[in-house]
């Protein structure tokens, strides 16, 4: 069974969702990742709070660390908000980190996160940097955030590369038995 790494590397976040998963464990008390679980591990999903809170250069480089010691890693995906996704020129800007990775998932969780995603949509060079052969990107949408995403949708066409995904906050999250929760020994 593939072996799939959810990755904590930083706390920031500019939310304080009251249901996010994060709050039902400590992060902190989470197991620290290994060598030995990198070199099982097939799929690696950076997450936190919200990795895009880092420095570019330091996502890239936690990215291109795992792609040149674990070869064994098949995919990587980071897992967003999409709070800090727009800057101007965000294209470019994550261009680079775009091509490293296997995949984006983006669950907005308010007006300024859809305002973002919004803006970014509307930019043909950031949708084809998404619409990459072999990337696999996800938008979740809450239950409460399909009348955004219906009023965003009729403006854009969103790459084959994307699945729009329905979430629902639960109270208890159960973890699959080949998905493990792991973090850094030191938080960005």
């Amino acid at each position: 069974m593939e072996q799939i790494y959810h990755l904590y590397i930083t706390h920031k976040c500019g939310h304080n969702c009251p249901l996010c998963c994060n709050r039902l464990y400590d992060i902190d008390k989470l197991p620290v990742i290994t060598v030995e679980d990198l070199k099982q591990a097939h799929t690696v999903c950076l997450t936190g709070g919200d990795p895009f809170y880092l420095l570019r250069e330091e996502l890239i480089s936690i990215v291109d660390r795992l792609r040149i010691h674990y070869k064994n890693i098949q995919k990587i995906y980071i897992y967003t908000s999409g709070k800090m996704l727009w800057i101007e020129g965000a294209y470019s800007h994550w261009h680079e980190l775009m091509q490293a990775v296997s995949g984006i998932n983006i669950a907005p969780k308010d007006y300024g996160d859809w305002d973002r995603l919004d803006y970014l949509l509307q930019q043909p060079k950031w949708l084809e940097m998404t619409a990459r052969q072999g990337m696999s990107n996800r938008l979740y949408i809450f239950d409460d955030q399909w009348d955004t995403w219906n009023t965003i949708s009729k403006d854009v066409t969103l790459p084959a590369t994307w699945q729009v995904i329905g979430r629902k906050w639960d109270k208890e999250f159960k973890t699959p038995e080949n998905e493990h929760f792991v973090r850094l020994p030191i938080l960005y």
